[in-house]
């Protein structure tokens, strides 16, 4: 699957090439240790060849190549790039070769789990794409290491995350931090706290924060747990007053945010109806320009959500009441 769509590109507003290539996905998946809110894995094909992602790859930037204009290429494998049953280092090599000829491309993310890096294989990679910005996307989700493994199920630690970027960084590419907010058995106040703790403890060791809104994605526990009734996901006003926090007192790193499923039950939401869409573009239109502005939006829901932060309400709580808390009955 690949697509183009608007975003931050190197700091500048531009488009993005995203492409998912046809790995057999994350290894973790594969020995039956999954994160507890991921599924991406599963749609990963079981057979596959280095010929076939390679292909892919040249299908896809078949929809940027000879355009005008100021282009990101970010590639996604359900798994990790640098893992060479996913991608072997010849693949890897040839898709960043291909990458080196395209004028109009300014940015490459991949992403990979920290423990699956090496300096020589980010240095080659830094080299042959020499001058443009290139990003390595490690999936923290909190620097919490008790709530990564309880809440997530991570298989790695805060530690281990320091290391890859500290390797990531002496290679000459820059970092990207995956941040999950609210993983389960957390209160909307406590994923908004502890988010804020994250980033603080990641800024030193990060050039872009990517914030990830929690969506139930079928087939994973996060599902079980939602279907429940015991879970809620993420509001909407929750994650801009991270963004706002953040890039007050990061100005100098770069915030992405993409509310995927906005509005829907699965996904983030306020009201949970098209009185969401206004926030969900000021999210985006956030992240595209990294102007401050775009986040100082009002809407219907922000009160109740005031209060269920305020009085530190648990998900379980606060769905199995039916009744909402401004409610006269």
């Amino acid at each position: 699957m690949y697509w183009v769509s608007e975003d931050n590109v190197a700091g500048k507003p531009g488009k993005v090439l995203y492409v998912i290539l046809p790995t057999i996905g994350c290894y973790r998946y594969r020995i039956g240790k999954p994160c507890y809110m991921c599924s991406y894995p599963a749609q990963a094909p079981r057979k596959t060849s280095q010929e076939r992602i390679f292909g892919y790859f040249l299908e896809a930037i078949g929809k940027i190549k000879g355009k005008e204009g100021r282009f990101g290429i970010r590639i996604f494998t359900s798994g990790s790039f640098f893992d060479s049953s996913e991608v072997r280092r010849g693949t890897r090599i040839k898709i960043f070769q291909e990458i080196a000829k395209l004028d109009n491309v300014f940015e490459v993310v991949v992403e990979t789990r920290s423990e699956i890096i090496r300096e020589e294989w980010v240095r080659e990679l830094v080299e042959i794409i020499e001058g443009k910005w290139f990003e390595v996307a490690l999936g923290l989700e909190t620097a919490n290491d008790d709530i990564a493994d309880i809440s997530i199920n991570k298989g790695s630690t805060f530690r281990d995350f320091v290391r890859a970027s500290e390797i990531i960084h002496k290679a000459g590419a820059k970092v990207k931090t995956y941040l999950l907010f609210k993983p389960i058995f957390l209160s909307e106040g406590d994923a908004i706290e502890e988010m804020k703790r994250s980033i603080e403890l990641a800024e030193p060791y990060t050039d872009t924060f990517s914030i990830n809104m929690t969506n139930i994605q079928k087939g994973t526990l996060y599902e079980k747990i939602w279907e429940r009734g015991e879970y809620r996901t993420p509001w909407l006003w929750s994650v801009v007053e991270v963004l706002k926090w953040a890039k007050r007192k990061f100005p100098g790193k770069r915030f992405l945010s993409d509310p995927v499923g906005a509005g829907s039950v699965r996904g983030p939401h306020n009201c949970g109806d098209s009185r969401d869409k206004p926030v969900e573009r000021a999210i985006r239109k956030f992240s595209t320009t990294q102007d401050l502005r775009y986040l100082e939006v009002s809407g219907d829901c922000i009160e109740e959500w005031k209060y269920i932060v305020s009085q530190g309400l648990l998900d379980w709580q606060l769905i199995k009441s039916q009744v909402s808390p401004f409610s006269t009955e």
